[in-house]
């Protein structure tokens, strides 16, 4: 039986590397960390996260299009 997997788990590894190294820094990040592993699907986070996942996943919104914010294209690895 496969353990499900958590948003956390299905980042990219740059985004994933760039959320690590954010949370050593900054206690928004260490959260935000903990609530990307404890969601399962793109669809159960909030706006805030989304932009909090932008913003320490140094993500910028010009190469985001409108399926990245809504299912998380290029950002997670389904």
């Amino acid at each position: 039986m496969s353990k499900i997997k958590s948003i956390y788990d299905m980042l990219n590894p740059n985004v994933k590397t760039e959320i690590q190294a954010s949370a050593r820094k900054y206690d928004g990040a260490r959260l935000l960390k903990y609530t990307l592993m404890s969601k399962s699907v793109w669809s159960e986070l909030s706006i805030r996260d989304i932009n909090e996942l932008m913003s320490y996943g140094n993500i910028s919104s010009t190469t985001m299009s409108p399926y990245s914010f809504l299912y998380g294209d290029n950002i997670i690895n389904r």
